[in-house]
């Protein structure tokens, strides 16, 4: 069940669970959307961001905070409707233009998207207007290396997307984005620290009120997957599990593990961190799993009790 917020006049936070992404929604004279979902679910995404109060067919642009499946999956489908423009970073611009599905992660992941015309290059320092109130795009690679943050620094909030959750970042994906991926985070943290910030929008879960202690708690954690290869190993493994499994809406646990060593995602990152045992790690997470009531058995599946 997602929840609707009105962060300052016309303007709207819609927080999704952990397979969209959130969203949000400005109904002023300007009519802009900033990321907007994932593509199997769009009749669902577009009924909230419509409950806005806005008709998608008026939208004048969408702002997508960098190009993996959950932040784009309507962009394709609205862009036809309402003709509008997409902006998004230079370096996701450039794998977009070029169909690059493994540089955008849905052929690495098996993921479902479709590719779209973007007309906008944005940087770092590039303003976005909301009627009179502005937004600054900031740079922050590592779980994305065109991922933005936009910053307001009149009313002190920070629309994070994955740079920073509630003490956690999105998944860092070092066999695409690079091995520098964790210290490009950490990077993006350190900068997003320095700014004056009263409330933080994340990309996935609630409002975080209180900026620097969500921060603080990210920043320890992004210090331990540097300093333990392992960990970030397993947090890659366990986040990806579980969005596989909301993706899915469940899946046949005796296909579960044969279904992983057909990706790509599985067995690389099992290979670079645990010396390819891939049963062996897989029976190890999805135990854990089953004892932390992350992951339950019905009628033969596997599911999450994850928030889709």
């Amino acid at each position: 069940m997602a929840m609707i917020y009105e962060i300052s006049q016309n303007f709207f936070f819609i927080e999704r669970g952990w397979l969209n992404a959130n969203h949000f929604v400005f109904n002023g004279k300007k009519k802009v959307l900033i990321d907007t979902g994932y593509i199997r679910d769009f009749e669902e995404t577009k009924g909230w961001i419509e409950a806005t109060g806005i008709d998608l067919r008026s939208i004048h642009l969408i702002v997508s905070t960098h190009s993996h499946c959950d932040h784009i999956g309507g962009n394709q489908e609205i862009q036809r409707v309402s003709g509008c423009q997409i902006a998004i970073h230079r370096i996701d611009k450039a794998f977009i233009d070029s169909k690059d599905d493994w540089s955008t992660w849905y052929r690495f992941y098996d993921q479902d998207a479709a590719f779209f015309p973007v007309s906008i290059s944005l940087e770092e320092g590039t303003k976005i207007d909301l009627d009179a109130l502005g937004m600054d795009v900031i740079h922050t690679p590592g779980h994305a290396r065109g991922g933005i943050a936009l910053y307001c620094p009149e009313k002190r909030f920070l629309i994070s997307s994955d740079a920073v959750w509630d003490g956690d970042t999105g998944v860092l994906n070092t066999i695409v984005e690079g091995e520098d991926a964790p210290s490009l985070a950490l990077e993006s943290l350190d900068k997003i620290s320095r700014l004056n910030i009263h409330t933080i929008y994340p990309g996935h879960g609630p409002i975080i009120h209180d900026p620097k202690k969500a921060i603080q708690k990210c920043r320890r954690r992004l210090e331990s997957l540097i300093k333990e290869p392992l960990k970030l190993g397993n947090d890659h493994l366990k986040k990806i599990l579980i969005w596989v499994l909301l993706m899915r809406r469940g899946f046949l646990k005796k296909e579960f593990f044969n279904y992983l060593l057909t990706t790509h995602w599985f067995k690389a990152v099992v290979e670079l961190h645990f010396e390819g045992k891939y049963q062996e790690k897989f029976d190890e997470i999805m135990e854990e799993f089953l004892k932390r009531d992350v992951v339950y058995i019905k009628d033969g599946y596997y599911h999450t009790t994850v928030r889709p």
